[in-house]
């Protein structure tokens, strides 16, 4: 912790007294240096680890990520609640894993906006879930978005593709499809938790 110095004066000499700072709000984060061993804990997939390193299972996946985390470890402030274990930035996004009692939840959040935090998904599946629809969104080729499926072990993603193209012509405002992948996030978490 850090201490600050305060110096009495008497007329018999000096002494010193320490005042203990309360920590800053980016402590809220897993230290930079015990980042990867607190990743390979976690009940995490080969694919989200070798992502959260910087190493793409699939080329495609760039477009998920900007780099390893950079700006809750140089000063942006990490939101309340649960220690955060950052995997990757995008652009000003930190993605990111935390533990509560009842599991682990995957989360973004704006650095501009640390405490509006979202809840992506609280199973790995559901992150895929989330990460996939953001590549369907990009434009990709099915055959593409196939081979990045398979390339992170996403077995949901033929019933994916199916929920949302039965949903999509039904779409008729810009809600309706967050609703539809908030629900299909946890329709996965729920069966990959049981699972």
């Amino acid at each position: 912790a850090t201490a600050a110095w305060l110096r009495g004066g008497s007329s018999e000499g000096q002494r010193s007294i320490a005042v203990a700072r309360p920590p800053p709000a980016a402590m809220n984060v897993v230290a930079e240096s015990e980042r990867l061993a607190r990743l390979r804990a976690l009940p995490l997939s080969p694919a989200l680890r070798a992502m959260a390193e910087g190493r793409l299972p699939h080329p495609q996946l760039w477009r998920c990520q900007t780099g390893k985390p950079f700006y809750v470890y140089r000063g942006a402030e990490a939101p309340a609640g649960p220690v955060l274990i950052p995997l990757w930035d995008w652009n000003d996004w930190v993605r990111g894993g935390r533990e509560r009692p009842d599991g682990l939840e995957f989360v973004r959040f704006d650095i501009e906006m640390p405490d509006e935090v979202e809840c992506l998904a609280r199973t790995e599946a559901g992150l895929w879930a989330r990460l996939s629809d953001a590549l369907y969104e990009d434009d990709l080729e099915l055959d593409e978005l196939e081979a990045i499926a398979r390339a992170v072990d996403y077995r949901y993603w033929p019933l994916q593709l199916k929920s949302r193209e039965a949903a999509e012509p039904h779409w008729s405002g810009g809600s309706a499809h967050s609703h539809w992948l908030q629900a299909w996030t946890a329709a996965i978490d729920a069966r990959a938790g049981a699972e």
